[in-house]
């Protein structure tokens, strides 16, 4: 795989990145969010030209991210997704949403602040805050959950006001996705997946909950993430702890419809190509980012019967082509964006990774 890989020290460890939307071209800006720092910051990034190659002809080294704006947190950013083109939805483990407008300029980009909700996740029994985990955003909705076990959702339009809260566990929840307007899955600590409709109450929610797949049939599997297929809402991944792939058909819960053994250590971020769903990336705690694409000279006769490769059990393994973007980086992948050919990671070696040519 000839991708260029550039590496740039930020001096602090980051949690979350995503790239800010763009339309019409490759995006040059990226946000950031940290974690475990005296202080954490939500930062805008841009790319620019480096002005200190000195003849080096490496094309990674072509430009380099250059801080533009930063907001400090009140705690650590646990998560980071855009609302639209320019509303920033952050997640803080002190238990409350932020929202910021990003205002772009021909030369140094904006942060403003713009709203922030009331306490969304405690502790019942000491009243004290409970950090919000993970985010998931679907149109103007905002969904949070937390270390309370509990569901929320927020429009973005109001963050004052809470659409839905749920009880949705009794223990940790640690990854949110939206399946469609309506509807969401959570994952908790102990593997358990349940999904919900948000126009129900706590008390009229289905049952409806599955167990992340495990090598070992007595233990459970730590969903660490999990997002869904976009052209194919059926179809759901989740990332474990052990360092493996279960791919569900919501469609069928009975049983998963493939499982994967993949990384060596836990999975922290899963996601597709938002343009090209026939390509999924994983992270992994061990410093790695794989690349899973369909085969699609193999595929051809799962595609005219409308069928995943995703499905396909035991044989999703020959239909799946796996490659390293990343690896040997030492320390945790926490995070990651696609848009375009363009990857970027964030990394607790304090660093971000751009890659540049990823297919």
């Amino acid at each position: 795989m000839a991708a260029n890989v550039s590496i740039h020290y930020v001096s602090e460890k980051i949690s979350k990145v995503r790239w800010v939307p763009e339309q019409l071209q490759e995006s040059e800006r990226f946000i950031s969010g940290s974690w475990d720092m005296s202080k954490n910051f939500v930062r805008i990034w841009r790319l620019q030209s480096n002005q200190h190659q000195f003849g080096n002809t490496d094309a990674s080294l072509d430009f380099t991210p250059r801080c533009n704006d930063k907001i400090a947190m009140q705690d650590e950013v646990n998560g980071l997704e855009f609302v639209d083109h320019n509303t920033l939805a952050v997640g803080c483990a002190d238990g409350h949403l932020s929202l910021f407008n990003l205002q772009r300029a021909v030369e140094e980009d904006k942060l403003q602040f713009q709203a922030r909700s009331e306490r969304l996740h405690s502790l019942k029994r000491s009243d004290s805050s409970a950090p919000c985990t993970a985010i998931a955003a679907y149109g103007s909705d905002v969904a949070t959950v937390g270390e309370d076990g509990v569901l929320n959702v927020l429009s973005a339009n109001n963050l004052k006001q809470v659409k839905r809260s749920i009880d949705a566990d009794s223990i940790s929840l640690f990854a949110v996705t939206y399946v469609n307007q309506h509807e969401l899955v959570t994952a908790n600590r102990m593997g358990v997946l349940r999904m919900f409709d948000t126009r129900l109450s706590s008390e009229a929610q289905p049952k409806i909950a599955f167990m992340a797949a495990c090598e070992d049939d007595k233990a459970s599997n730590f969903v660490s993430a999990i997002t869904v297929h976009p052209m194919q809402q059926h179809i759901l991944m989740c990332g474990s702890e052990e360092g493996t792939v279960t791919v569900w058909d919501l469609r069928n819960l009975a049983y998963p419809a493939s499982y994967l053994t993949a990384h060596n250590s836990p999975i922290n971020d899963i996601r597709f190509h938002s343009k090209d769903p026939s390509k999924l990336f994983t992270a992994a705690e061990g410093g790695e980012v794989w690349l899973w694409s369909e085969n699609k000279a193999l595929n051809e006769s799962n595609q005219k019967d409308g069928n995943s490769a995703w499905l396909s059990g035991e044989r999703v393994r020959t239909l799946i082509d796996l490659g390293g973007v990343l690896t040997n980086t030492r320390k945790a992948i926490n995070s990651f964006d696609v848009h375009g050919s363009r990857l970027v990671c964030g990394s607790d070696t304090e660093a971000v990774y751009i890659v540049d040519d990823i297919f």
